[in-house]
């Protein structure tokens, strides 16, 4: 499963000014996995683990988010996923080449072997 990211800053030490920075922060990161699958909406959240991080930086903070979708069969597949299934693709296709070829010499055998030609 892919994990997506979200992060805003708050101007404010304070943590009762960092709620605009966390909702923004969660709007990214939605945003993130839009660009993975269009059906991908807050409800798809709940019941979810969110890990936020918040370091600070200058007078205020950065909100760090990241989602990591749990037992959700309709989530985006991590690219490591995507890259073991074009793997499996490219050993098929060549498999299916080396096969063609193979089938394609005896073809050739049994013409040259046939008394036609030259």
């Amino acid at each position: 499963m892919a994990t997506y990211f979200g992060m805003e800053h708050a101007s404010s030490k304070d943590p009762h000014d960092w709620g605009r920075a966390m909702c923004a922060a969660l709007n990214r990161l939605l945003e993130e996995a839009k660009g993975d699958r269009n059906y991908l909406e807050h409800k798809h959240l709940l019941g979810q683990d969110i890990v936020m991080r918040i370091e600070a930086e200058g007078d205020g903070v950065a909100v760090h988010l990241s989602w990591k979708p749990q037992n959700q069969d309709d989530a985006p597949r991590d690219e490591e996923d995507d890259d073991r299934e074009a793997v499996g693709r490219k050993t098929a296709v060549q498999r299916e080449a080396t096969e063609q070829e193979a089938a394609e010499r005896e073809a050739a055998e049994l013409v040259e072997g046939s008394g036609r030609g030259g």
